[in-house]
């Protein structure tokens, strides 16, 4: 099971992602959120890492996985 997950939603009109409980943000668009979120899972350097959105309707999708990962 992944448990490195970090997840991108919007919020009062701005993007953020969080990590683990921490929260990082906010970006003015879902893309740079995502962009920072790949940033940093790349720098833990989990290779199980994986990037999240969640929409407005809390539908999840995958947008990026380490690629070493499984």
């Amino acid at each position: 099971m992944i448990d490195n997950h970090f997840v991108v939603s919007a919020r009062d009109n701005v993007w953020l992602y969080s990590h683990k409980g921490d929260g990082a943000g906010p970006f003015k668009t879902r893309d740079k959120a995502i962009e920072a979120a790949i940033a940093e899972a790349i720098e833990t350097g989990d290779i199980a890492a994986e990037v999240l959105v969640l929409d407005h309707d809390m539908q999840q999708e995958t947008v990026w996985r380490h690629p070493d990962g499984k």
